[in-house]
């Protein structure tokens, strides 16, 4: 079924997500609506992440 069926899985557990995913989107909550930040491939969006509210929320500063 790979290749055929597309699975979204939302969570904040962000080892569960670089683990099963092969893309990942990172949104923050702005005046009470969640906005898309960044999205990519797990490996870069975990790895260098392009975004400062990515690169603090994968670090562990913020959130």
């Amino acid at each position: 079924m790979r290749g055929r069926l597309t699975v979204v899985i939302v969570t904040h557990n962000l080892a569960q997500a670089r683990r099963i995913a092969n893309y990942a989107a990172f949104f923050w909550m702005k005046e009470r609506m969640g906005k898309l930040v960044e999205f990519g491939r797990c490996q870069t969006l975990f790895e260098s992440p392009q975004d400062r509210l990515t690169r603090a929320y994968v670090s562990g500063a913020a959130g």
